[in-house]
C-alpha cells in the first residue's frame, strides 16, 4: 500500500456525485484510503452549497455516510437535511476538505444562471470552511436531456463562476478540464454511468494528489 498520503485527514462532502454506488463514492475514498489517507465521506443529493451551513432537507433523493473505504450503503431516501460543515469540521478535525459540488446550482434548463446567486451560495460554504485547506471539485461535462437541460455552454459558464468564487479559500479543479467534452456517458443528462464515474473520478485523484500530499506535508498530525 501506498503511504504518500498517510496522516491526513480528507473529509469529502458533495451533491448526489457522491451519494450512491457507483459513483464517486465508489471511487474517490477507496483511491484516497489507498494512499494512507483516513477519508470520510458525506453525499446529499441535491444540496447546494449554503446548506452545508443553513441545513436544508433535501426531498428525498438520497443520503449517504461513508468512513474509509468501507462497503457503500444504500442511501437514506428520506429527506434530511446535510449535516453542518463547521459541525464535520470539530468532529473529524480533516487537514483538508474536497467540496464535491456545482451541477445542483447550474440552473439546467433556465435562460441564464445567477452570478451573485452563485456567489452567495458559495461563500457562505468557504467562509464556514475558514482556515481548513480546501479542494473544490466542479462538475464535469454532460449530455443534453429535457430532464434537466444541461448544456456544455452552461457547463463552462458555471465553471468560470466556481473557480472566481471559490478562491482563495478553496483551489478550484475544474471537471471540465479533466474530462474531454463529449467523453461522458450519463444516464440521465447529468449523473455518469459507472465507467464515466470512473474514469471522472480517477482523473480527480490525478489531479489532486500533489496538493493533498502538499497539504499533509504542510499541516500538523491531525487530532484523533
Amino acid at each position: 500500500m501506498s503511504a504518500l498520503l498517510a496522516g491526513l485527514t480528507l473529509l469529502i462532502i458533495g451533491d448526489s456525485h457522491v451519494a450512491f454506488k457507483d459513483s464517486l463514492l465508489s471511487v474517490l475514498p477507496d483511491e484516497f484510503s489507498r494512499q494512507g489517507a483516513k477519508v470520510v465521506t458525506y453525499g446529499v443529493c441535491s444540496a447546494t452549497a449554503a446548506d452545508w451551513v443553513v441545513p436544508n432537507p433535501n426531498n428525498g433523493c438520497g443520503a449517504t455516510q461513508r468512513i474509509g473505504d468501507e462497503p457503500v450503503r444504500a442511501p437514506d431516501m428520506k429527506p434530511v437535511a446535510p449535516p453542518e460543515v463547521t459541525g464535520l469540521i470539530a468532529k473529524w478535525h480533516p487537514n483538508a476538505i474536497m467540496v464535491i459540488l456545482g451541477d445542483t446550482m447550474g440552473a439546467y434548463g433556465q435562460d441564464t444562471v445567477s452570478a451573485s446567486w452563485v456567489e452567495e451560495q458559495v461563500k457562505t460554504l468557504t467562509y464556514a470552511i475558514g482556515k481548513t485547506a480546501c479542494l473544490w471539485v466542479g462538475p464535469t461535462w454532460g449530455q443534453y436531456s429535457p430532464r434537466y437541460g444541461k448544456s456544455d455552454q452552461r457547463a463552462s459558464t458555471l465553471a468560470a463562476l466556481l473557480k472566481a468564487d471559490v478562491a482563495p479559500t478553496c483551489t478550484y479543479v475544474d471537471g471540465t478540464q479533466l474530462m474531454a467534452k463529449g467523453s461522458v456517458n450519463t444516464t440521465d443528462g447529468i449523473h455518469a454511468t459507472a465507467a464515466s464515474y470512473r474514469a471522472w473520478g480517477d482523473a480527480i485523484v490525478r489531479a489532486t494528489l500533489p496538493d493533498l500530499e502538499r497539504i499533509k506535508d504542510a499541516a500538523p498530525p491531525a487530532t484523533p
